[in-house]
């Protein structure tokens, strides 16, 4: 599950030499990465990953890290309460929404976390935010419910495109005439696809490939844009207002690959909103 943090938590999350990270892996037996810091940027994505048990205790483990709170302690009255904000795919936000919003009063009353999504979508993506506020044993409780929400509509649609990571093994991904040059994905490396409007795609790519090929640089991913009507799901219609962006990478690259295209689509939102053209 990936989630957006501003810095100051990011470092709080790392601690020096990486030393509360890593206590938290040790304590939850999940994977967890937080992205490069960008300039300018005020967040960074946090990934955890692993058995959803693992990755719900890793959350809770999170919030009592931020608050500096001991890892074996029930939270009280007084725990101050934390905002994680999840990144969930607009395809399966309403899986957890439920009717009428039934599903989230379900985790609502179940954890005593308070959940609100997102009406917009993120710049640039076909993914919006959940954003889930408790203490440490209600965001615990909330990250397993949204999990098992997730999980059953991966079951239910299993060659759906979820944002998660995909094991690919060495093995990457050709690019096509538009995407520029990729390097070759090292050993271990793993896959995430994202969606970008049609309308986005020359900002990714740049004259020449110039601006992709920077995001590869910084990266060390390999990126490829593919061709417009190719469907994420084989046999599946293609939507012909996005297209499909493949990163392959270890995980940290993809978190900051990601992050540095969605930085610039908002640049170029931005641009297009005052005005301006293609930069």
């Amino acid at each position: 599950m990936r989630s957006l943090i501003v810095t100051q938590d990011a470092s709080i999350i790392i601690g020096r030499g990486g030393s509360h990270v890593n206590e938290i892996r040790e304590k939850s037996g999940a994977r967890v990465t937080v992205s490069e810091s960008i300039p300018g940027n005020p967040e960074r994505i946090l990934n955890v990953s692993g058995p959803l048990d693992a990755v719900a205790k890793a959350f809770g483990l999170i919030v009592r890290r931020i608050n500096d709170e001991p890892y074996d302690v029930p939270s009280v009255p007084g725990s101050r309460a934390v905002t994680i904000k999840f990144i969930i795919p607009n395809s399966r936000m309403g899986s957890v929404i439920g009717k009428g919003g039934s599903k989230i009063k379900e985790i609502q009353e179940a954890s005593g976390a308070r959940l609100n999504a997102s009406e917009a979508m993120l710049p640039g993506s076909t993914e919006r935010v959940l954003s889930v506020s408790g203490v440490a044993d209600a965001v615990h409780i909330a990250v397993y419910y949204i999990g098992t929400i997730l999980l059953e509509y991966q079951e239910r649609n299993p060659g759906a495109v979820t944002g998660s990571y995909r094991q690919t093994g060495t093995r990457g991904s050709h690019s096509g005439p538009s995407a520029g040059p990729a390097a070759a994905p090292g050993p271990g490396a793993q896959t995430q696809q994202i969606f970008i409007p049609n309308s986005l795609v020359g900002a990714i790519i740049g004259k020449g490939g110039s601006k992709i090929n920077e995001i590869r640089a910084q990266s060390q991913c390999q990126i490829r844009v593919t061709d417009p009507g190719t469907s994420a799901v084989p046999g599946q219609p293609a939507n012909p207002e996005e297209r499909l962006v493949t990163i392959t990478g270890n995980p940290q690259a993809i978190n900051l690959a990601v992050q540095l295209l969605y930085s610039r689509l908002e640049q170029e939102k931005q641009k297009m909103a005052a005005g301006g053209g293609m930069m």
